[in-house]
């Protein structure tokens, strides 16, 4: 006899078991779970990004801070000193943005870096140099140097030339549609006549006093490459560094065992207190913010201010780019300060969060000829 059987075929179904599939609430429960996660690793990833841009903003800007003062190095630790009476090295801090005529002003007047009038734009007296401001465009440094041989040739033997560094506000490129940066240039003067006939170094002389009488060449500002004028006037092709906001000096004479500072000071006579220097908190152009030093051993009654130094110690503070994009978007008028926060205020506020500052002291072993 044969037996039919109907039904599911298996084991017996476990009591309160359903069908394959998932409830409402366990789709909610697992979405809810996904976007959690989501929200980690998106957090993580963020938080990775955002440090990865911060390192490599203080990377680049301590590549670009590296690259200028090794220049300056080279160039201070080779700097001469004449016995002929001439200035051969020189330093002030300038009063505004009008030296080299070429300082690009921003879109935005009142979102321009502050002028020295400013707390955080001017501030010669910080004990350290890192946390001094050397004003709205910085320190004009130019001295001779020796620029070493070129070809084996001997065509362009070792021999001094003029070097002068400063701040200017510029577009870096041709292109008309960049924006302006802060730039630090290196105007170097070629050592003797060009080919066309243009003077160099030797030809224009030893003597960087401003107030010389005639006036020197230095004192003619001229783009064009090698001329003498690249001092005040630097060609763009002798950039330097990029996003450089503030660049400072500060020289040092020996005193025996001890530096005394002598720029920028107060104007000392020889052998007067204070022994070590006194910095200066005075705002240019003035006598404490202005040095020029010679080669020759000055009268007693003005040693200090004539004093060629032996030490010299830089700083230069440099945006990221990431700060470069934001103080220029700033200074266009495509950021705002929030309420209650003045516009040079908020300038300062977004450099100091978007910038490094780098330091460096320098012996010079110059001896006069």
């Amino acid at each position: 006899m044969k037996v039919a059987f109907r039904g599911r075929v298996g084991p017996p179904r476990a009591a309160g078991r359903r069908p394959g599939g998932f409830t409402l609430l366990e789709l909610l429960v697992a979405a809810s779970i996904t976007v959690i996660l989501a929200g980690l690793v998106l957090s993580v990833v963020s938080a990775a990004l955002a440090n990865w841009n911060r390192t490599a903003g203080r990377l680049g800007a301590a590549a670009q801070a590296r690259v200028a003062l090794d220049q300056l190095t080279q160039d201070l630790q080779g700097a001469l000193a004449g016995s002929d009476g001439g200035v051969w090295l020189a330093a002030a801090v300038l009063p505004d943005t009008r030296l080299s005529g070429r300082w690009q002003a921003a879109a935005v007047p009142g979102h321009a870096k502050p002028a020295n009038a400013h707390r955080r734009t001017l501030d010669l007296a910080a004990e350290r140099i890192e946390d001094a401001r050397f004003g709205v465009a910085g320190v004009w440094l130019r001295f001779f140097t020796t620029k070493p041989d070129t070809e084996a040739s001997g065509a362009d033997l070792s021999a001094p030339v003029a070097v002068g560094y400063q701040i200017v506000r510029q577009n870096p490129t041709s292109s008309a549609g960049a924006e302006p940066r802060y730039l630090l240039f290196r105007g170097e003067v070629r050592r003797t006549r060009s080919a066309g006939g243009s003077p160099g170094t030797f030809e224009a002389g030893y003597d960087l006093d401003p107030r010389a009488s005639p006036a020197t060449p230095y004192m003619a500002g001229n783009a064009t490459a090698g001329d003498p004028g690249n001092l005040i006037r630097p060609p763009l092709s002798s950039v330097l560094a990029d996003n450089v906001i503030d660049f400072g000096v500060r020289l040092y004479v020996r005193e025996d065992a001890n530096l005394r500072l002598v720029f920028p000071a107060r104007p000392a006579l020889l052998g007067a207190e204070p022994a070590a220097g006194e910095l200066s908190a005075a705002a240019p152009p003035s006598s404490e913010t202005e040095h020029l030093a010679r080669g020759v051993a000055p009268a007693p009654e003005d040693h200090y201010r004539h004093a060629f130094p032996g030490v010299a110690e830089i700083m230069i503070r440099v945006l990221t780019e990431e700060g470069a994009r934001v103080i220029g978007a700033y200074e266009s008028g495509r950021l705002t300060p929030p309420s209650g926060v003045s516009t040079a205020d908020y300038w300062w506020a977004l450099a100091e969060q978007h910038s490094e500052v780098f330091t460096r002291r320098i012996t010079l072993l110059a001896r006069p000829l």
